[in-house]
């Protein structure tokens, strides 16, 4: 090889090294870049988001001359177990008779009450979906801290998954909402928060739920409210134990409270409980499902069949116990079986769609009315004349058609005449919320 073509080699050498650096460096600044992007903002949020749904519907109003209309009520949920279970406010779904539930990949579905908790503004919604879905992740809200950073995840005005950030800037406000309810205890956030983001969840910096968004000021900027994740979580397993005890899902009894340790949550056994367990007694595993909170254990007790075993893990006294636990139906249901109601309970589910107990008095003296008692709905089956009237779980049956309902007796009778066998739609009347209102069974 001559002089000139060695050079030209080592040129052509050094050239292709020159534009290998280049790239390099140009690549090394892209993910440099690429990760300066990746706030801690930002990865809270992917984290969080495919759990968080948006929820809409129409529901009566009543306009300036009295007169009922329909209008565009709307918010979020989170969902709180892959089944399909959603945490929302009580508020976001009340009234509403066709509950449309959009996931983050824009999925829709027709979500169901499953249970609500007035007094807390809380509510369960669930939608059948085929598979499983992403479920939000939980923190604690019982050491936040004034000032830390916050993210709000909703659907304010419509606009689908519309995130906010601010801090925290006050605990334990106790904000009176209607004149009558009020909220205690609540994370005041000035994170924008506004119409639509209630029943979305607060975030803290690592995404995880510190609380279900519930309320705005009116008129205010900067001052939102949430209630702390804690306390949603204990009402949503006793909501999700309710809907056990009624669909007959499990009979087991596991008496459980969370508790906390440096932030982190456990489901510590309180009183007696089936498989042998003691008070005291920390759960870890029930079935296949690790066990931090009240909530898992209700959600875990929900794969329990009647006849089916659970097998369940806890720790007791640093020793690991194994025991199991046979499902069987709830007591009560039995009870319930075998009483003089539930004979009138399948008339009425066989008739227009519901399934009823009998309601404290005191629901129905706090409405101010002249009944003398009700038949609270307990479930209500899909496509039924109820569900085509609007009833929701929890409301009060005082009514129907001309005659009240104030007992299984008094029921049995209406049904048995003529005027409600032949009518194709028969009124009713019913107590929502202590609130008064009259519907028509088309059937």
């Amino acid at each position: 090889m001559t002089q000139t073509n060695l050079i030209c080699s080592w040129l052509r050498v050094a050239a292709c090294a020159a534009v290998s650096l280049s790239f390099c460096v140009s690549n090394a600044r892209h993910c440099i870049a690429e990760d300066l992007r990746q706030t801690t903002t930002v990865r809270a949020i992917k984290r969080a988001e495919p759990a968080v749904v948006n929820i809409e519907g129409n529901k009566p109003a009543s306009t300036a001359r009295g007169e009922s209309q329909q209008v565009n009520g709307m918010g979020a949920g989170v969902i709180i177990d892959d089944r399909g279970y959603i945490l929302t406010n009580q508020h976001v779904v009340q009234d509403v008779g066709r509950i449309e539930v959009t996931l983050s990949s824009r999925r829709q579905y027709i979500g169901r009450l499953i249970d609500r908790d007035p007094e807390t503004d809380l509510a369960l919604v669930k939608i059948d979906t085929g598979r499983k879905l992403p479920v939000i992740e939980s923190g604690t809200s019982s050491d936040l801290m004034l000032g830390e950073p916050v993210i709000a995840i909703g659907n304010p005005y419509g606009y689908h998954h519309t995130v906010t950030k601010g801090i925290i800037s006050a605990l334990k406000r106790d904000i009176p909402v209607n004149g009558v309810q009020e909220y205690p205890d609540l994370i005041q956030t000035d994170a924008s928060i506004n119409p639509g983001n209630s029943g979305g969840p607060l975030l803290n910096a690592n995404g995880e739920m510190i609380g279900i968004n519930a309320a705005v000021r009116i008129g205010a900027q900067g001052i939102g409210f949430a209630i702390p994740v804690d306390r949603a979580l204990d009402v949503a397993a006793q909501m999700i134990a309710r809907y056990r005890s009624r669909a007959g899902l499990s009979g087991v009894a596991l008496h459980v409270r969370t508790r906390f340790r440096d932030g982190q949550a456990y489901a510590q056994v309180i009183g007696n409980s089936s498989g042998g367990l003691k008070s005291g007694d920390i759960l870890r595993t029930i079935g296949s499902r690790t066990v931090r909170n009240r909530l898992d254990v209700e959600l875990a007790l929900l794969d329990g069949r009647s006849g089916s075993e659970l097998e369940i893990e806890a720790d007791r006294d640093g020793q690991v116990v194994t025991t199991s636990v046979t499902s069987s139906k709830p007591r009560a249901n039995r009870v319930q079986l075998a009483s003089s109601g539930s004979a009138t309970s399948r008339r009425a589910y066989e008739a227009f769609g519901v399934n009823l107990e009998v309601a404290p008095a005191s629901a129905v003296r706090n409405a101010k009315t002249a009944y003398k008692g009700g038949l609270r709905v307990v479930s209500i089956r899909k496509n039924s004349a109820a569900a085509a009237a609007q009833m929701q779980v929890g409301d009060i049956l005082v009514g129907l058609l001309d005659w009240q309902t104030p007992d299984w007796k008094s029921l049995d009778w209406v049904l048995d005449q003529p005027e409600f066998r032949k009518a194709s739609n028969a009124k009713f009347r019913i107590i929502r919320q202590s609130d008064e209102y009259e519907g028509v069974l088309d059937r």
